[in-house]
């Protein structure tokens, strides 16, 4: 008999409440309160989450974001600065104990990536998953989306999903970013690109050829229905039964 999961799909919320969310559901899991769980959700308002160990003074323009109206949160992961805008965001939160999760951190990436193209072929998207090589080096600090990582999802050979993991008190989570749109302009403004003119109009013209949106791509899917294909491939993958509230 297939286990059962707990789904959420959540209304736009800040990014503070995000992700205090997602470490209230690690928790749980952790002390046996709540099954493993798949938690999607969007932002309101939009917001640059930076990963746990960048840091913001050398990354963020904070007067930008403020009159552009955006939030700067910290994540519990790792990673760098993704700005969360027109996007969906999933969160899955399984014990590391479970029999579907791989040890190693890498082999947990590409079995989760499973999940994330399982629900694009629903959605008639064909994607493919970046090697696992290390992340070529960046030209100036800036967006997780300039380069794939290992094992990281991809469709027409551009970076589309950007995910990081936490394993803490015996539960993997593991969160990441579905791009709808690429905001190219707003990254602009906000990261606190270093160096010549040259150099950080290299880093753009990098950041555009390397990463995309879904819609960028031509695929006008909605949030909507990529949350419910998400649902069915990660189901599909951990041959569990999702319970969506």
């Amino acid at each position: 008999m297939a286990e059962n999961w707990l789904g959420i799909y959540d209304p736009p919320l800040p990014g503070k409440t995000n992700m205090e969310k997602d470490l209230e559901l690690m928790q749980a899991v952790s002390a046996g309160d709540s099954p493993a769980t798949l938690r999607l959700y969007r932002w309101s308002p939009p917001a640059l989450s930076l990963g746990y160990f960048q840091k913001e003074e050398a990354v963020v323009d904070r007067e930008a974001c403020r009159r552009l109206g955006i939030d700067v949160v910290r994540r519990p992961t790792g990673g760098r600065a993704v700005l969360h805008y027109r996007e969906l965001t999933y969160s899955i939160i399984v014990p590391e104990a479970h029999p579907k999760i791989p040890p190693g951190v890498l082999d947990s990436y590409k079995f989760l990536s499973r999940g994330i193209m399982d629900a694009f072929r629903l959605l008639d998207i064909t994607p493919t998953l970046a090697s696992g090589k290390r992340r070529e080096q960046k030209l100036v600090p800036g967006s997780c989306f300039d380069a794939p990582s290992a094992y990281e999802v991809q469709v027409q050979g551009k970076k589309v999903v950007g995910s990081a993991q936490l394993r803490r008190h015996g539960v993997l989570l593991q969160h990441g970013s579905i791009l709808l749109e690429l905001p190219l302009e707003l990254y602009e403004k906000i990261l606190k690109l270093s160096g010549s003119e040259k150099k950080v109009a290299a880093y753009l013209t990098r950041l555009k050829k390397k990463g995309a949106g879904l819609h960028d791509l031509g695929y006008m899917v909605s949030a909507d229905d990529l949350a419910a294909a998400l649902f069915r491939g990660f189901s599909k993958v951990f041959d569990t039964e999702i319970s969506v509230t």
